[in-house]
């Protein structure tokens, strides 16, 4: 959906130009900050937290977009969207071994036999996803061509030239419009993935959550009156991507276990787990609703009463009062 951005906004916000050095430059500084700690250990906490501030980096260069030469956003987001797809691997074998880790110990009547070589596999995946993941982050080419292109998109971040947004436009209005964009886009996917027949829809939908909260995150220093969204937007992630573990997690089973009577029963199992959990999504859209994501989106801009311009005594037929003396 395109963005249109208003051409006059308030005076007392900053101008966009700032706002798209500052906010990339904390962005990238967390990245690499990330990237630097998980060279080193390779810890699961530490390895999630790479992956948020790679998305939080992607997200910022789609913010900002309409105020970057085309090709230099285009080029570092690839970059970086290498680095959270290598990453991948480890999270969905870290996630998965934990969940049927749990299953195994909660749910006795599954086979525990079927579970234990599951598990096996998951482990010896997990290695030889972390290996390759630490050789890939400690070469000094990979860190240098990202750090280069961030670079160049910073010197050619030209006030004057190129750009699709006005850079002194002040912020809330062009955040107002980027906020809005998200939110369309959030409230269009929401019929189908209220649907509990349809993943796809609702992995759909978690992708329109998780970029939006993002985008909240990133704007917040300058909206602090947010906070309220991005909470709400957190816990549908948060369920949604829990849905999306488990389809993940049930693709493994049909995909490697052999068929037969412990195969069919798990995947019972797993089947009454996503009803659970998907009417948990449906109760949670009661309580806070997504289609309201737009409306309060609004809210967090709100007009300014404009000057009259018969606003003076006399435009309204009432004479200046006569002065003394």
């Amino acid at each position: 959906m395109a963005r249109t951005i208003p051409s006059t906004g308030e005076p007392d916000s900053i101008r966009t130009w700032f706002a798209s050095r500052t906010i990339l430059t904390a962005a990238a500084k967390l990245f690499f900050a990330n990237w630097k700690q998980v060279s080193k250990t390779l810890e699961e906490e530490q390895l999630h937290d790479l992956r948020v501030a790679s998305r939080r980096l992607r997200e910022a260069l789609a913010l900002f977009e309409p105020c970057s030469p085309s090709d230099a956003a285009s080029k570092l987001s690839k970059r970086v969207r290498k680095v959270t797809r290598m990453l991948g691997p480890i999270r969905n074998a870290d996630e998965a071994h934990l969940f049927f880790l749990e299953l195994k110990q909660s749910r006795p009547q599954t086979d525990t036999a079927v579970l234990d070589e599951l598990l096996r596999a998951l482990e010896q995946e997990r290695e030889l996803a972390r290996s390759q993941l630490a050789a890939t982050l400690r070469h000094p080419r990979e860190r240098r061509q990202t750090t280069t292109l961030l670079d160049a998109l910073h010197d050619r971040l030209n006030l004057f030239r190129g750009q699709k947004a006005n850079p002194f436009l002040d912020f809330r209005t062009f955040a107002e419009g980027a906020l809005t964009e998200r939110a369309e886009t959030l409230a269009l996917l929401l019929p189908a993935a209220a649907i509990e027949g349809d993943p796809a829809a609702q992995h759909r939908l978690r992708i329109a959550v998780k970029k939006m909260r993002y985008r909240v995150e990133l704007m917040e220093p300058q909206l602090p009156s947010a906070g309220a969204l991005r909470d709400k937007l957190k816990s549908h992630q948060e369920v949604l991507g829990k849905l999306h573990d488990l389809d993940v997690f049930t693709g493994m089973v049909r995909e490697r276990m052999a068929e037969g009577s412990a195969k069919e029963k798990l995947l019972d199992v797993m089947e009454q787990l996503r009803h659970e959990l998907f009417k948990r999504f449906m109760e949670q859209l009661q309580a806070m609703p997504l289609a309201a994501v737009p409306e309060e989106v609004r809210l967090l801009f709100p007009r300014r009463p404009q000057p009259d311009p018969a606003g003076s005594r006399q435009s309204r037929g009432r004479p200046f009062p006569r002065r003394k003396g």
